[in-house]
Parts: C-alpha cells; sequence; structure tokens
C-alpha cells in the first residue's frame, strides 16, 4: 500500500517496480537509524570507508565515496568538529591531508553497523534465513 492507496497490480508484476520500492523502504529504515546518531548516509559512507581504510588522503577518500571534492569539505568538517575523524599533513606529500577515524569515530561506527543491522533485520523479519540467504545469493548475481 503506497499513502493509503492500493498500488495496481501491473506495478506489483513489475520486478523492477518491487526492487525499487524495496530500495526505498531499506533506505528509509536505514535512514531512520542513522537519524537517531544524527548521521547522514554521505557522513556514515565517509566513516565506513575510513573503518575499511583505516587512513586515506582526503581526494582519494571523496572519489571513492562518490563524493565531489566541495561537498566532501564539509562532510569532514562536520566530522571533526564532532571528534569521529582527525585530518593531519599528510607526511608523504605536505600539501594533501591524510583522514582517519578517531578512537571515538571507530565506536560510534560499531553502533552504527549495529543500527543498520538491526533496521535489516527488521526489513527482512517476514523472510525466513533461507529465503534471506537465497536473496542475498540472488541479489549478488544482479551487481554489475
Amino acid at each position: 500500500m503506497l499513502c493509503g492507496v492500493t498500488e495496481p497490480p501491473g506495478l506489483l508484476a513489475s520486478t523492477g517496480y518491487l526492487l525499487s520500492r524495496i530500495g526505498s523502504e531499506s533506505r528509509r529504515h536505514f535512514v531512520d537509524a542513522l537519524d537517531e546518531h544524527e548521521m547522514t548516509m554521505a557522513q556514515y559512507g565517509v566513516l565506513m570507508l575510513l573503518g575499511e581504510l583505516k587512513t586515506a588522503p582526503q581526494r582519494e577518500l571523496g572519489e571513492a565515496a562518490g563524493i565531489d571534492p566541495r561537498n566532501l569539505v564539509p562532510i569532514l568538517d562536520e566530522l571533526e568538529e564532532r571528534g569521529l575523524l582527525t585530518r593531519d599533513v599528510d607526511a608523504a606529500d605536505r600539501r594533501r591531508h591524510a583522514v582517519k577515524l578517531s578512537p571515538r569515530g571507530r565506536t560510534l561506527l560499531g553502533r552504527l553497523a549495529r543500527a543498520g543491522a538491526r533496521a535489516e533485520e527488521d526489513l527482512l523479519d517476514p523472510l525466513s534465513a533461507a529465503e534471506r540467504r537465497r536473496l542475498h545469493a540472488l541479489l549478488m548475481r544482479l551487481l554489475p
């Protein structure tokens, strides 16, 4: 049901439409979980990348996150103000900044991962464990 209106059978027969609707619902669940921590998707993406990369030059971090450098700076400014990351001059090239998670950022990243897992659990609640594994396998096959 969408806004109190039953969706037309033609839409419900479309796999693309269903994937889009489930994607939107998944995003809504996850954004709600991030909101509890006053975090945006872009900020979370930066923290996730730093969690994997440990330290990254600011420019490469933006490229990996798919964030334009002009938009990355305010994101990093806010995360730094919140004590979640640090930016230091890169020892190899003083014109660059090396970005890394602070201990506080690493702790928050753990909390966000748990919140994300709960959001996913809520979304997938109607499925059995076997159905979840099958859905995951099918979605992995669809990735380019």
